[in-house]
């Protein structure tokens, strides 16, 4: 009998949960006790069943509450439905303390939490802190509510800080493993219309168990299969080289994929399904960690460099950008990847950003999607796409490469770059393979697996790791120019449902804001994935009914990026405890300054929208509940901030309010510059070729050679310059 199609991608089940001996069990509770106060238990008055876990509401204004959200929406949900969200507990669930733990275990400031929260449980700790004798885990969640609220205010930034990142570790755990969005608004992990497609058949070295040393050897080592490495590979192999690609991630086929939020986290991103975090807590950070990098996890959006950011980078000293050579190499990669607007179709919120800017007399653009003119209406992509059609590294470059003969092997982290006796000659690298488990999966745990210390020896080595691991692998710490996009996020509010996690994820733009300074740097306006956990992760808090209430409005809701080109740069280094890449990295004074410009162009493209609800993710500043009949007086062209004042008194609060970090949110998914291409060896990593200063046979081709911001999704820029890197390479072989 012939087995029954898939209905839902293959489920992939998640690895154990990391060691949580990093805090003390009083340490957990008293974390555990702060989380639940952040989103408490609501019940109507003459409901309540425990006085110490249940947060009371009059009974009347209970009433009117739930009244409020079922006369607000078409199709709400039950009263019944929208009475037991309100009493739920997060921070009870097994499934949301393990999403904690996941993204505690991987955070370089768990220490610090740990020695806060370890004071919080002493009598004088929770006096200076909290303003009660009797520690946190002994009060009622109304107090601990309270608590963390009074902290959101504090003239202490330390307690200001901490209220935020509590309040973003809730959020984030609760978008993904919380049943109710599900219930409430029709999410599902599953995209509508979904079907098993059959993925390229990849082969990857396996080695068998041993204690020695495994050698390999190979024309050309590529170390990682992103954007970057990917079209190294074709490129290489296809010009008759011996072709070895690398990557520490692992490789999904199609038919697993979109994957679940919790084990996309995990499989799909790197340090271990926990963003990385900025040094002093401002700014989250997403990188791929996958068989294709960040080209699996692409939204599909695809953007040629800009002319202005050629020319600058040329007048640095590197003629490559503004000439006909470079041009080829990037019209190639957009033909080869299939980029293009044909088949375009906005969802409901790129409909708002591109109508929404046409009203206002703004700039308004289409953005290029890598799907070969299919249309792709997969707002599950940051999850992994399973319709096969967005031609990521996975299905177009690595596949070609393949048949020209190229080797893969996942599971391999490269530790460091192998050196002759003379120590610029690179003759390799080292690292650790970590084999799959006996059945294929990954969820055994490690002792159950094969692992291996791995050389491989090369004639010449190509590290395409990405803008954190790069740096990590040359050990080139301390490098000061890197680039991450900051944005800063603003949330509508529709009459009507959007059901944002469908259709394509950004298909619309705005360039109105990205020259505020004329020299190219500014804002552009995007919309966001919304899948539950990001579309919450950033939200602002400012108490637990009115969190979960926001929550309710989801599937009413759009989400939008102020994306910042940032003139300003930090750095990566390494840490000494793991080994691992740490981020030093603030948003400038003048880089945020160009963010709140373009959400202050975010919030009138809202209001002229006819969004009824607005919220923006600064502390301190409430959501703004447009009249709608002022709404309806919108002309075309006119700026509403000079047509409606109570419009124009919100914008007004938000810029005195302002978005200075650490306290406002900052996110990003690109990183860039950590490995700068340069003139000079001092101004720099690597030379026009790609070829590392002072080295011979190293190379680096990924967005870690940017020499400042793209200001646009990085990825054809990394293509295009891989392209030229990797054909310089083949003529020196």
């Amino acid at each position: 009998m012939a087995a029954s199609p898939l209905q839902a991608p293959e489920a992939v089940p998640l690895p154990p949960p990391p060691s949580s001996d990093f805090m003390s069990q009083d340490q957990w509770d008293m974390l555990w006790a702060l989380l639940d106060g952040i989103l408490p238990s609501y019940v109507r008055a003459s409901a309540v069943t425990d006085k110490e876990t249940q947060i009371p509401i009059p009974d009347a204004e209970f009433d009117r509450l739930v009244e409020s959200i079922t006369n607000s929406f078409e199709n709400p949900p039950s009263k019944e439905l929208i009475a037991e969200y309100l009493a739920y507990r997060p921070a009870e669930q097994a499934s949301f303390r393990v999403d904690c733990l996941r993204s505690l275990a991987a955070s370089p400031a768990k220490a610090k939490l740990a020695k806060v929260l370890g004071s919080l449980g002493t009598r004088t700790g929770s006096l200076l802190l909290t303003g009660y004798w009797s520690p946190i885990t002994q009060q009622p969640a109304s107090v601990r509510e309270a608590i963390v609220k009074s902290w959101t205010t504090s003239r202490l930034a330390t307690l200001r800080g901490l209220a935020k990142s509590l309040a973003t570790l809730a959020n984030k755990a609760n978008g993904t493993t919380s049943p109710y969005y599900k219930k409430l608004s029709g999410y599902s992990d599953v995209p509508k219309d979904w079907k098993p497609v059959q993925g390229f058949d990849f082969k990857f070295i396996k080695l068998p168990p041993g204690n020695d040393v495994h050698d390999l050897t190979t024309d050309v080592v590529i170390v990682g299969s992103g954007p970057g490495g990917a079209v190294c590979a074709k490129n290489l192999a296809e010009a008759g080289h011996k072709v070895l690609v690398v990557d520490k991630g692992y490789h999904f086929p199609p038919s697993s994929l979109p994957m679940p939020q919790d084990a996309a986290l995990n499989y799909l991103f790197d340090n271990g399904g926990g963003a990385y975090v900025s040094e002093d807590a401002s700014t989250a950070l997403t990188s791929g960690s996958c068989w294709g990098g960040g080209g699996t996890i692409n939204w599909s959006v695809c953007f040629k460099l800009q002319d202005f950011v050629r020319q600058e980078w040329a007048d640095e000293g590197l003629p490559l950008f503004t000439s006909r050579d470079f041009d080829e190499c990037v019209d190639r990669v957009w033909e080869y990847i299939g980029a293009g607007t044909e088949a375009v179709r906005h969802n409901f919120r790129n409909g708002v950003l591109f109508d929404g800017c046409k009203k206002l007399g703004w700039h308004a653009g289409i953005a290029a999607q890598n799907t070969a003119n299919k249309n792709h209406d997969c707002g599950h992509c940051h999850l992994g796409c399973g319709s096969g059609i967005k031609r990521g590294p996975t299905v177009s470059w690595l596949p070609a490469a393949a048949a020209a003969g190229a080797e893969f092997m996942e599971g391999l982290s490269v530790e460091r770059v192998l050196f002759d006796s003379d120590g610029t000659t690179a003759t390799g690298v080292q690292g650790t393979w970590l084999s799959r488990d006996a059945e294929g999966g990954l969820d055994k745990d490690v002792a159950e697996r094969t692992q291996r210390n791995v050389i491989i020896r090369a004639k010449k080595v190509i590290v395409c790791a990405g803008s954190f691991w790069s740096p990590v692998i040359l050990l080139k710490s301390g490098i000061q120019n890197l680039h991450l996009h900051p944005v800063n996020c603003l949330m509508a509010v529709h009459r009507q449902q959007t059901r944002p996690w469908e259709g394509s994820i950004i298909t619309s733009w705005s360039g109105e804001f990205e020259n505020l300074d004329g020299k190219g740097h500014g804002a552009k306006l995007e919309a966001l994935c919304m899948v539950p956990y990001i579309a919450f992760s950033l939200q602002g808090w400012t108490g637990g009914l009115d969190a979960k209430l926001t929550t309710m409005k989801y599937h009413y809701s759009s989400s939008f990026i102020s994306l910042a080109r940032d003139r300003d740069s930090g750095r990566v280094f390494v840490d000494p405890e793991t080994g691992g890449p740490r981020i030093d990295y603030t948003t400038s004074d003048f880089d945020r300054e160009n963010n709140l410009e373009g959400i202050i162009g975010l919030a009138k493209v809202a209001y002229v929208s006819g969004a009824t609800e607005m919220r923006v993710h600064y502390p301190g500043v409430p959501p703004f509940l447009p009249n709608a009949a002022e709404q309806e007086k919108h002309v075309q062209d006119k700026d509403p901030e000079f047509t409606d004042p109570a419009f124009a008194k919100w914008l007004q609060q938000l810029r005195t309010m302002g978005n200075k970090p650490p306290l406002t949110s900052f996110g990003s998914a690109h990183q860039m510059g950590t490995c700068r291409m340069s003139a000079t060896r001092e101004a720099g990593v690597v030379d026009e070729r790609g070829s590392v200063w002072g080295t011979s046979n190293l190379y680096v081709a990924d967005s870690s050679v940017f020499p400042s911001a793209s200001g646009v999704n990085p990825m054809v820029t990394v293509m295009a310059i891989a392209d030229w890197i990797s054909r310089g390479v083949s003529r020196e072989l």
